[in-house]
């Protein structure tokens, strides 16, 4: 259901992931990603930090993978507003076992930009990053991932016109869609977010890109209101006719949802990965 409907409820505890898990939970959760994330970097074996604009953040990753398996950009989360690609290196780690390539995109963050301009530098973003894999000479085609507000972004960014040919999945994990309810919360202090572009950046009245597939997952643990987010995505991009994986992962919450299903090794993440090797071409269109 809408997230009007849960209006009655208390919103910062349904939408809010930090507060949904407790202070405690996600301070520990996120320490162990800057730990663990800063033990792993050894494993990725590519360049970090490549420029796509003038910004200290507007950096990527980029770690080339097998031929034969598909290119991951990764998004990360934290409300538009926090957070790294430096955090997540351990998540890289995982998913380069399996040899996907993957681009780690780091982003400008709220309030210093707006979330308008936040998705226009990742646009231009994932053009620098064509023209690299293109001057690599890897055509391997494209899964966008993110992560929270990254799932949100990687959503919107599968309409770059750069991609149609290329984008075969679009991975969402624990996102959020219906960006007016975030005007109702505490992270709007920072986000800042207009009536009219939460309006403009909604995922369920502006769609991503019909044709490739769709894989959203939720943590079974996390709130109804949070869970019901990725369960409308999901059934609008079915309505529409897009192939469509929904998952509800265990007792996971916002956080650990991610570490279980970056790795391979996990129930959740070889059904994740499994789906990924499956994505090889982009479906026609109309």
């Amino acid at each position: 259901m809408s997230w009007n409907e849960w209006r009655s409820h208390d919103l910062e505890a349904q939408f809010n992931p930090r507060t949904a898990v407790g202070v405690d939970v996600a301070t520990a959760s996120l320490d162990l990603w800057a730990t663990e994330s800063k033990a792993r970097k050894v494993e990725l074996t590519g360049r970090f930090d490549l420029p796509y604009g003038a910004h200290k953040l507007m950096r990527f990753d980029l770690h080339l993978g097998a031929a034969n398996k598909p290119i991951i950009i990764n998004i990360h989360g934290g409300y538009w507003r926090a957070l790294d690609k430096a955090d997540v290196n351990h998540h890289m780690a995982d998913l380069a076992k399996t040899g996907f390539g993957l681009v780690n995109m780091n982003y400008p963050l709220c309030p210093e930009v707006s979330l308008t301009q936040i998705i226009e530098h990742l646009n231009h973003g994932v053009e620098e990053v064509l023209k690299r894999l293109d001057d690599a000479e890897h055509q391997q085609p494209i899964i966008l991932m993110g992560h929270s507000a990254g799932a949100h972004i990687a959503l919107h960014l599968s309409n770059h016109s750069n991609l149609k040919d290329r984008l075969v999945g679009v991975v969402g994990l624990s996102g959020i869609y219906e960006t007016e309810l975030v005007r109702e919360l505490s992270v709007n202090d920072d986000v800042r977010l207009t009536g009219a572009e939460a309006k403009r950046w909604n995922c369920l009245t502006h769609m991503p890109l019909l044709g490739p597939a769709y894989y959203i997952a939720v943590g079974g643990g996390e709130p109804s209101g949070w869970i019901d987010q990725s369960w409308v995505m999901a059934s609008a991009l079915c309505q529409r006719g897009d192939p469509t994986e929904f998952h509800v992962c265990g007792g996971l919450h916002h956080f650990n949802l991610v570490d279980c299903i970056s790795d391979g090794a996990q129930q959740d993440g070889k059904r994740l990965h499994e789906c990924c090797l499956l994505y090889t071409s982009p479906s026609p269109r109309d």
